[in-house]
């Protein structure tokens, strides 16, 4: 069983399995899809033009009165990313501040634009001081805009404030020689300080990304990786920071609206959803199987991706596979096996508690007849 150490948090987990536990104790918000910057590669086609996304002080008052009830329900971990999600300093603000004062650690993802000197950047960081764990995000596409000097100074100025800094580096599957170039210069200022992810066929990127069908055996066919549910500036909740929460199709995994639902309703949609739990847990094999057993195998092998979240969003934009696999992890037996895989893996005990509401539900009306 994986147990979250006390100090652990998402910057620091120390495997893959308690990176993955912290996921149902997560929440991010999408503040903004306007940013400084125009990067080639951008998943959300953020830029300097689209300022009218960016969430506003109401929603901010409405995530922080709730702040609470999510912690009570075992939320320990609030993202901000975008966009350049700096742009959205009232929310991220009222909400990190807010969030710290009940428990919770926050973390973002940001550009070092705001870096030019050790001075400006001390000046910035201070005006997100409930903010711990920053997320300083470059790759060959930032470099026109950010060079790597910025990056150093954000780096080395947050280490002296008592941060929590991680570069992160959004590199090609087959690494350039410009990839490498630049993850040497990084490595030598911040160490192991370093995640990487890998540039994929959303937003802008689908205009340099070569996406390639794969047969079954070299699929992406791992563990999903996704992070916790994210708020998107549309207010909609997507189940993952990756590929699909770029989506803009309606699918099985989409959690409800931030706007009008209670946060910690959504949280506790992302815990018990049979298909996301059940590809969380043990990835797209067992969904594949499925279909295949539903002698829909020459459909499936069109969804194969060599990333598991390629593969996702591709499986999903078919609605009829999507049904089909959302049929089969929705029934009872599975939902079972996957309760008891949860409680064994992550020592999570939500879904479970919902079987047995369910079950006592079922029962009660039979109880009722024999009295």
């Amino acid at each position: 069983m994986t147990v979250l150490r006390p100090e652990a948090n998402p910057r620091t987990a120390n495997s893959y399995a308690e990176a993955q536990a912290m996921s149902s104790r997560r929440l991010g918000f999408t503040v903004t899809r306007a940013c400084p910057l125009r990067c080639a590669h951008c998943s959300v086609s953020a830029g300097p033009e689209l300022g009218a996304t960016t969430f506003d002080t109401h929603f901010a008052r409405r995530v922080v009165d709730q702040l609470e009830e999510l912690w009570e329900a075992d939320v320990l971990f609030l993202d901000f990313t975008g966009g350049e999600p700096t742009l959205a300093p009232n929310f991220v603000r009222a909400v990190s501040t807010a969030g710290k004062s009940v428990g919770m650690t926050s973390g973002m993802v940001t550009a070092a634009h705001w870096a030019a000197t050790p001075q400006q950047a001390d000046r910035f960081i201070t005006r997100f001081s409930g903010v711990d764990n920053w997320d300083i995000s470059t790759d060959v596409y930032h470099l026109p805009f950010v060079p790597v000097d910025r990056v150093e100074v954000a780096f080395r100025t947050l280490t002296d404030r008592g941060k929590h800094p991680l570069v992160r580096i959004a590199r090609h599957e087959a690494m350039t020689d410009e990839d490498a170039k630049l993850i040497d210069h990084v490595h030598a200022f911040a160490g192991d300080n370093i995640a990487f992810q890998s540039v994929g066929p959303v937003g802008r990127a689908a205009d340099i990304f070569m996406d390639v069908p794969v047969t079954r055996e070299r699929a992406g066919l791992d563990a999903c990786p996704t992070t916790g549910p994210l708020v998107k500036v549309t207010g909609e909740v997507s189940p993952c920071c990756s590929s699909l929460s770029y989506a803009d199709f309606s699918h099985p995994l989409m959690l409800g609206n931030a706007f009008s639902d209670r946060l910690v309703d959504i949280m506790s949609r992302w815990r018990v959803h049979p298909l996301l739990q059940t590809i969380r847990l043990w990835g797209f094999g067992v969904v594949l199987d499925w279909l295949r057993d539903e002698g829909v195998d020459d459909m499936y092998r069109r969804v194969l991706r060599h990333r598991a979240c390629e593969l996702c969003v591709q499986l999903l934009k078919d609605s009829e596979l999507a049904d089909w696999a959302m049929r089969h992890a929705s029934t009872f037996a599975h939902r079972v096996k996957l309760a008891h895989a949860l409680k064994t893996r992550f020592d999570e005990h939500w879904l479970d508690e919902d079987l047995r509401r369910e079950a006592a539900e079922l029962l009660e009306p039979a109880a009722a007849r024999r009295t």
